[in-house]
Parts: C-alpha cells; sequence; structure tokens
C-alpha cells in the first residue's frame, strides 16, 4: 500500500496504469476491493466534488467512510490537528483522505499514522487527484499527451491544482504554456509558455485549463477588476466559436461572468460535467492503487 501525496510519489507507468484501471470502472462501476477497509474522509476545507467523489468509489469499492468535516468537530474547542489525527486512528484505520488549508498536512497524517495517505488538497501546494482526472479527459479526446499543448490561465499564484497539472502534463509529454495577470504568477515558477491574454494563449492550444479565482485566499487589489479579469483572461462564446477545436476545462466550482461564461457550457467540447464523471472513476483507481 501507499500513499498519493502529490505528483512526485506516482510514475509515468503508475498513472496510466490508473487511467487504464479508471476506464475499467466507467465500464463497470463496482468492485470490492476495499471491502472490510475503513477510510478516512478528513475535510478541514470546503468541498464538494472532491469530498462526495471520494465517498461514492469508497462505497463503490465495498468500503466504509468515515466522514470528518472540521466544522462541529473538537476543532472548535481548540483540539489540534495532530491530536484530532490520533483520536480518529483508534478507531482501525486502513486509510486516510485529506484536505486542509495547510501546505504538506498529509505529509503529517502519514508520518503520524504510518498508514496510507491520499491527498484530496493542501493549501496551494498540490491537488493530485484533479491533475489526474484533468488529464485523463484531455486523454480521451487527444488520444495521448505527448507533444499537446495545454494552457492553464487564471490564478496560478493560489492554484494547488495548477501546480499539480504542470508537473502531470510534463510528465506525460505536454507542453504546458500559462496565461495569467502578473500579479497572480509565483515569483520564482519557472514559466515555459506565457502568453498576456487567453485569446493569444488558444491560437497556441489544443486544450485549455481554467482556474477559479481564489478569492478567500487573495488580498484585496491584487487584479485590477473583475471586469478587467474576464476582459484579457475569461473564457466565453465568442472564443469558442474561433477556436473550437481546443478543449476547454475548468476544476469547480467556477464563478461564471469571471473565469467563463455561463453559455460556454452548452458547447461540446467544454468538458466540465465530463471531468466530473472522470472524477469518479478516477478516484476509485487511485484508491485500489494506494490501499490493495
Amino acid at each position: 500500500m501507499r500513499s498519493l501525496l502529490d505528483i512526485h510519489s506516482v510514475t509515468k507507468n503508475e498513472v496510466y496504469t490508473i487511467f487504464n484501471q479508471a476506464s475499467e470502472y466507467l465500464l463497470n462501476p463496482k468492485d470490492d476491493v476495499l471491502v472490510g477497509k475503513n477510510i478516512v474522509l478528513g475535510f478541514f476545507e470546503a468541498s464538494t466534488r472532491t469530498r462526495i467523489s471520494f465517498d461514492v468509489a469508497i462505497q463503490r469499492l465495498g468500503g466504509k467512510s468515515i466522514q470528518f468535516l472540521a466544522q462541529g468537530s473538537s476543532i472548535s474547542k481548540g483540539e489540534s490537528f495532530v491530536d484530532t489525527i490520533h483520536t480518529l486512528n483508534q478507531y482501525r484505520i486502513d486509510g486516510w483522505i485529506i484536505r486542509h488549508a495547510y501546505a504538506l498536512s498529509p505529509h503529517l497524517v502519514q508520518n503520524e499514522t504510518n498508514s496510507p495517505v491520499i491527498n484530496a488538497g493542501d493549501g496551494s501546494h498540490q491537488h493530485p487527484t484533479q491533475a489526474l482526472l484533468d488529464a485523463y479527459t484531455i486523454l480521451q479526446h487527444l488520444g495521448n499527451l505527448e507533444g499537446k499543448k495545454i494552457l492553464i490561465v487564471g490564478d496560478i499564484l493560489h492554484s494547488r491544482v495548477a501546480r499539480s497539472e504542470m508537473e502531470l502534463l510534463q510528465l506525460l509529454g505536454a507542453s504546458v504554456g500559462i496565461c495569467a495577470p502578473g500579479t497572480l504568477l509565483p515569483k520564482y515558477m519557472e514559466i515555459p509558455n506565457y502568453f498576456p491574454t487567453i485569446q493569444q494563449g488558444m491560437q497556441w492550444a489544443d486544450a485549455i485549463i481554467t482556474l477559479r479565482l481564489q478569492k478567500e485566499r487573495m488580498v484585496s487589489g491584487i487584479i485590477p477588476s473583475e471586469s478587467e479579469y474576464q476582459q484579457y483572461y475569461g473564457m466565453n462564446e465568442k472564443l469558442l466559436q474561433s477556436f473550437p477545436h481546443v478543449l476547454v476545462l475548468h476544476p469547480g466550482p467556477a464563478n461564471y461572468g469571471i473565469e467563463l461564461s455561463m453559455e460556454c457550457m452548452n458547447y461540446a467540447n467544454v468538458l466540465i460535467r465530463e471531468q466530473v464523471k472522470h472524477g469518479l472513476a478516477i478516484r476509485m483507481a487511485v484508491l485500489k492503487h494506494c490501499l490493495t
């Protein structure tokens, strides 16, 4: 058994093993590999897609999920993160799925419990299963990722998704481009291919991953205005009609009218809902990979 703490945790061969297993689960979404296993869903940050898809994935694999939500727990009384983990670990836990606002929290859980841990998002650090499901979705449409051009647009500075995507896509042979205002770029990140506007980036790209503006992590004034951001970095119908061959993804939840317009959801090359469907299959495959 092994952990998935970040993209460094998997090899290229392991990624394709997970992809192949996910394809099997899309055809036959049931297995019994987690029968008798108790998996903690430890979500110390809010989530809809990741938490529910992991919960459903555990059930379809025959396991039992132990839900832990920070809101309403003893954390509100001052209990520490480490004490919470040790408390839960007394219940014969076989694995952990951890989301936390602080980077490297899943690593801490692994060190404290010696159990397999799957990172469901830690601060602005990593979100490996989101990267896996996005790469898998693109792969299903393009056939392979070798030499393909993938543009990541938006709030790179605060995005754990962006960091995981860049590592994984390059591991699989794709070229990665970045499109973002300078205030939303990390100071010391090596930028492979930079485009100042989304329109210029679409002329280059085979697929685009638009990111959510993470307002909860932003300081005031980091972007001039939401309308100006939308003008230079937002997806809209006009762009989709001009570049119908370019695939468009978004990890969700989307701020409609900023990162993309609601009308974009009607276009066949916008794969946001397909990402959600693939997310369940990928997370089932990751659970099997890590816990059996």
